[in-house]
């Protein structure tokens, strides 16, 4: 008696269980973004911005950087472009983000805006100069390891792993001291797969000069030599400057950013000459492109509308 009881009790319990999970079964909440760093991404479909901590250069493990994303609902995200974006001072990656919704949405190029937070990162300088210093000099010039430069190239990496992607390069484009990052990423990280980079109203600029010090130039650099600056000079660089970016507030006014000129616009015009000046001289191939566009000042809204048709394929 005891032994039918028990079966029949367990056969209770069984019909209750399978009851219970066809009750909450449609009630299960849908995965939200995930929170924590991660090295291994996760990527959602919909055509709205989504992000994650991202922690997948194992040197800066303990700094890891913010990412907001957009990926058009329509297309193979196996073969879409990828577009890299870094934010002004402001560190503002969602709202830079946005600046290339509807039109990456338009054109099927999948977005990343990279954030390095001001809490792990709390230097400007930091920030600009892609982890190469914490101060504006050539003294302490920290070894490429630990330069957070290299977060782009891994995220890369993890974005193909995740898409199975067969892209073989990457678009960059930055504004201000998003524009600082990208130019000297273009300069120092010579084996990285760019595609075009573009960098909109740079404060003021390093040069490809090995007869400059660094932070204006190349020399006492560790890495620099003739191979990476022929390298740097090849590249599909796209120097923007707004027309009308001719306030100095807030501008650097460093003795070394003041030989680049007074504003950012004359030092837009002076970074792009001097360099195509130095390619000549040395016989080396210039990739680089200059635009200005007319009536836009230190605005990131209006360098993105003015700029973004060079990353149109």
């Amino acid at each position: 008696m005891d032994r039918l009881k028990n079966i029949m009790f367990g056969a209770f319990a069984c019909l209750l269980s399978l009851t219970l999970v066809s009750c909450w079964e449609d009630d299960v909440l849908p995965e939200e973004d995930p929170v924590g760093p991660q090295s291994n991404i996760t990527l959602t479909q919909d055509g709205t911005m989504h992000s994650f901590v991202f922690d997948g250069y194992e040197p800066l493990k303990d700094k890891p950087v913010t990412v907001y994303y957009q990926i058009p609902k329509n297309g193979n995200m196996k073969t879409m472009p990828i577009l890299f974006i870094f934010p002004g001072e402001s560190r503002d990656a969602d709202v830079h983000l946005q600046l290339f919704s509807s039109w990456a949405d338009t054109h099927g190029i999948m977005l990343f805006a990279l954030q390095y937070g001001s809490d792990l990162y709390p230097t400007t300088t930091e920030y600009i100069l892609g982890g190469m210093n914490t101060r504006q000099s050539s003294n302490g010039l920290l070894p490429s390891e630990q330069w957070n430069f290299n977060y782009v190239e891994t995220l890369f990496d993890c974005i193909l792993r995740f898409t199975k992607g067969t892209q073989t390069t990457y678009d960059m484009w930055g504004h201000s001291a998003g524009a600082q990052f990208v130019h000297r990423y273009v300069t120092f990280m010579p084996d990285a797969r760019i595609g075009k980079a573009v960098a909109c109203n740079s404060g003021w600029y390093t040069l490809p000069d090995l007869t400059v010090e660094f932070p204006y130039g190349l020399r006492e650099v560790s890495d620099a030599d003739s191979q990476l600056q022929q390298k740097a000079l090849s590249r599909k660089l796209y120097v923007y400057s707004g027309g009308a970016d001719t306030s100095t507030i807030g501008l650097n006014d460093n003795e070394g950013s003041m030989a680049q000129g007074k504003n950012r616009n004359e030092r837009a015009h002076y970074y792009y000459q001097q360099s195509q000046q130095i390619a000549k001289q040395l016989g080396y191939s210039f990739g680089w492109t200059f635009a200005e566009v007319p009536g836009v000042g230190h605005d990131p809204s209006g360098m993105a509308e003015g700029s973004r048709q060079v990353l149109e394929r």
